[in-house]
């Protein structure tokens, strides 16, 4: 009876050295040593290894309801840490660095259902600089889009499934600027024309699958100048293009696939 009630003293004795050896402040008042941290529930919010109140190799952080949300390795200085985030199924959602708060350099984004790479983006103090890359399921991609101080600016690309180009444009500081062209998959020219100031302007060609020109509006700040001809190109676009019956789907990021100028095509009863 003597060594059962030694042997629990000792335990107790042992869980409260182990409470006292974490979440401990130094004489300066800064983290240091092992810490865990509890939401109101209970549940743990952090744990992470503290040094002079900045975190040091690895910190793992949950949800409310107990979930790993994010996998964080730091280096020495604590200032930069390789981030690892994931969904509620456990499958990794992002990966990338930060560099105190703020993201840096390139960023990965997966799939919650498959695991595939979805799009890529690279980052500059908290900014996204360079090109973005989005990708089919397939791995082939599927998008391009140059950023500068977080806005677009520069060529965007866009890609058939097979890999082929599907549509050319330029931005500059967000708004569309300059020669934009769409393409079937087999690269015959489908559409194009000019953007100034996010608006469509001058001559706009349209073409069929075999190359041969349908049509040419001419824009002014995205009005055509002819409406009752930008109307009977509009309504044959969708007869050729769309079944009688089937709902159109626009893209607002893709003012040109279909038609310029800032209005969207309105099927007649």
């Amino acid at each position: 009876m003597k060594r059962r009630i030694g042997w629990i003293v000792g335990c107790l004795l042992a869980g409260g050295l182990g409470l006292q050896a974490q979440n401990r402040l130094d004489e300066q008042g800064r983290k240091t040593g092992a810490w865990v941290v509890e939401y109101p529930n209970g549940k743990t919010r952090y744990t992470a290894t503290f040094r002079e109140g900045r975190p040091v190799g690895e910190m793992l952080r949950y949800d409310e309801k107990g979930a790993l949300q994010a996998r964080m390795m730091f280096g020495e200085d604590g200032t930069r840490n390789y981030t690892h985030m994931y969904y509620r199924n456990k499958q990794t959602a992002a990966e990338g660095w930060y560099v105190g708060q703020e993201k840096d350099s390139v960023w990965t984004y997966y799939s919650e259902f498959d695991g595939s790479v979805r799009f890529r983006e690279p980052y500059i103090a908290g900014k996204r600089w360079g090109t973005v890359v989005h990708y089919f399921q397939s791995g082939l991609v599927s998008e391009e889009l140059d950023y500068a101080e977080d806005v677009r600016h520069g060529t965007w690309r866009q890609y058939h499934t097979d890999g082929s180009l599907r549509l050319t444009g330029h931005y500059d500081r967000d708004r569309l600027d300059g020669p934009y062209a769409v393409y079937y998959p087999d690269s015959t020219l489908k559409v194009e024309g000019q953007y100034l100031g996010d608006k469509a302007h001058g001559q706009w060609r349209y073409y069929d699958e075999d190359g041969t020109e349908l049509y040419t509006i001419e824009f002014r700040e995205g009005n055509a100048t002819d409406q009752k001809r930008y109307l009977e190109m509009m309504q044959d676009s969708l007869d050729r293009m769309i079944p009688p019956g089937e709902p159109l789907e626009t893209t607002p990021d893709d003012p040109g696939s279909f038609l310029p100028g800032g209005m969207p095509p309105v099927r007649k009863p």
